[in-house]
């Protein structure tokens, strides 16, 4: 096909195309007169590619998700939670012009202007919507926490009906948990930017597939590591403050939650039991034993008294600790 053809059937300009293709997003062979010559191939490419830039989905992101398809829901979530950041943006602004205009009498004038957005701006006081969009987009703020807390997992394409069922069964599950599990991740997690939480969706992605590979030395040093990280909240204020927020916010309501994960994963993940016999084989060989003797009992002791009797330091606990440290932990501290 010419460039002309292409034009007529995508409804793209000339000028896109090209920077399209200078971007490396579509490449269409060249003839030996050196015109362009589009395939069916081609085609779709910039067909896809219109739908994603009607999105506004930017360059560099769809140039990845070419380059990585298997992180196609990720780039997705990443760019609906930047959306969704702009949105809550323009909503506070539109707030703050309706109190102005409200306290802006009829022909106004400078002085009155600065009154009115004295009262809607005090620079005392930060205007945060964080909650009030999520609770609008129920089933999409459902689809966003089951990726926080489970998407290093899900490893498993829906292709078959009892997938994709089970995956519905999910995301009920946690649309029916209570109100604390959703207000602590709402609070923690909508503090984060859309771009902490794509980068937490891959560490977290390539931990997990990391346990699958581990040697016995891999173990003893993972079990010397998450010791030192629990000697490290004693030593280091500012990592125990943000241990004990996310723990509050986020582990301890999960724990706490009806959430029952094991028979969706046994359909949706390959990883999901194994990862979590290697953790506890890891924890019951190594940190355990020490934890259980005079040494580690002292240790246990100065954590309660630290962190308070409520911090857990069971193996499913420690596995949320364990993420943390890893993932979150290195942009948030």
């Amino acid at each position: 096909m010419t460039i002309k053809e292409i034009i007529r059937r995508t409804g793209l300009s000339r000028k896109a195309i090209y920077i399209y293709e200078d971007r490396g997003l579509v490449k269409p062979a060249k003839s030996q007169n050196g015109y362009r010559d589009y395939s069916d191939s081609d085609l779709e490419h910039l067909l896809l590619i219109a739908k994603l830039r009607e999105l506004e989905l930017p360059l560099e992101d769809i140039a990845q998700l070419f380059e990585e398809p298997a992180r196609t829901d990720l780039l997705i979530q990443k760019h609906f939670d930047q959306m969704q950041e702009r949105l809550q943006e323009v909503v506070q602004k539109i707030s703050r012009l309706q109190t102005i205009l409200y306290n802006l009498p009829p022909n106004g004038q400078l002085q009155d202007f600065v009154r009115a957005a004295n009262i809607a701006m005090p620079d005392e006081v930060a205007v945060s919507q964080a909650h009030c969009l999520s609770e609008d987009i129920p089933a999409a703020k459902a689809r966003r926490f089951a990726m926080q807390l489970f998407e290093a997992f899900l490893d498993v394409p829906l292709d078959s009906p009892e997938r994709w069922n089970a995956w519905y069964d999910l995301l009920d599950q946690m649309d029916q948990t209570d109100a604390a599990f959703w207000e602590g991740n709402e609070e923690y997690y909508g503090a984060l930017t859309a771009r902490q939480r794509y980068e937490d969706f891959q560490l977290r992605r390539k931990l997990v597939t990391g346990y699958t590979h581990y040697t016995r030395e891999d173990e003893l040093a993972k079990a010397a590591e998450i010791l030192d990280e629990l000697k490290l909240l004693l030593s280091d204020k500012k990592k125990r403050q943000a241990w004990r927020r996310f723990y509050r916010l986020v582990v301890r309501p999960t724990l706490d939650s009806p959430l029952n994960v094991n028979e969706a994963f046994s359909t949706l993940s390959t990883i999901y039991h194994p990862y979590n016999r290697k953790f506890r084989e890891i924890w019951e060989n190594t940190p355990m034993p020490w934890l259980e003797s005079e040494q580690g009992q002292a240790l246990c002791l100065r954590l309660r008294e630290a962190l308070g009797d409520s911090y857990d330091i069971s193996p499913y606990a420690l596995i949320y600790f364990d993420f943390y440290n890893n993932t979150l932990g290195k942009m948030t501290t």
